[in-house]
């Protein structure tokens, strides 16, 4: 009778669903676009609305927060994990913006590589989030964000090296430089992102 009266607690992992959606759409688009022979000019009309759907997710989150009497799981815990997956979605879209800024037309070593990993990311984070619904600790999951994020930063690592050894222009390797670190943080986001859902998980276990 008690949990009748209680408010839909469901909104908020729906909400987490559909922001992590929109991070993977990005993540998808992301990666067609590093993998291409050549940068698609327009891609930022494609990856700008997904981007401003995740901010106004986590913005109906927060503002939801103050009106709910009763949460599912701590409110700062809610507020972390909007946060941190709207993060991911801002990073996909800057760092890749940062081509058109710098009017890069020479592909980017290691770019590719560095999306395919997030995209990895990003589907094992659904499944995380499913488990939040149903309240269910799967540490494997979790694990392999981490797992993930490690090839990321051999890949990152070898990148860098060889951006180093090859390019010979300060301004192109500058500029390089900072869309490969963007990638990179963006694989450390995803992992931060797995680590407050597990600290969720454990705390509500």
């Amino acid at each position: 009778m008690f949990k009748a009266l209680l408010p839909k607690e469901e909104k908020y992992f729906e909400d987490f669903k559909e922001m992590i959606g929109y991070a993977e759409q990005l993540g998808e688009i992301a990666q067609a676009f590093f993998a291409a022979d050549k940068y698609d000019e327009t891609v930022f009309l494609r990856m700008k609305p997904l981007e401003k759907r995740c901010d106004e997710t986590a913005s109906k989150i927060a503002k939801r927060l103050n009106h709910t009497f009763i949460t599912p799981f701590d409110r700062e815990d809610i507020f972390s994990l909007s946060k941190k997956i709207d993060s991911i979605s801002d990073l996909l879209l800057s760092t890749v913006t940062l081509v058109d800024s710098y009017c890069l037309t020479e592909k980017v070593d290691g770019a590719k590589e560095l999306t395919d990993i997030i995209l990895q990311q990003l589907k094992e984070l659904q499944g995380i989030v499913g488990n939040l619904i149903k309240n269910q600790h799967n540490a494997d999951e979790c694990k392999a964000v981490k797992d993930l994020e490690r090839e990321a930063d051999v890949v990152f690592r070898a990148s860098i090296k060889k951006l180093f050894t090859e390019e010979k222009d300060a301004v192109t390797l500058i500029k390089k430089k900072e869309i490969l670190e963007g990638l990179e943080n963006t694989a450390d986001k995803c992992q931060s992102t797995a680590n407050v859902i597990l600290a969720i998980l454990l705390k509500n276990s």
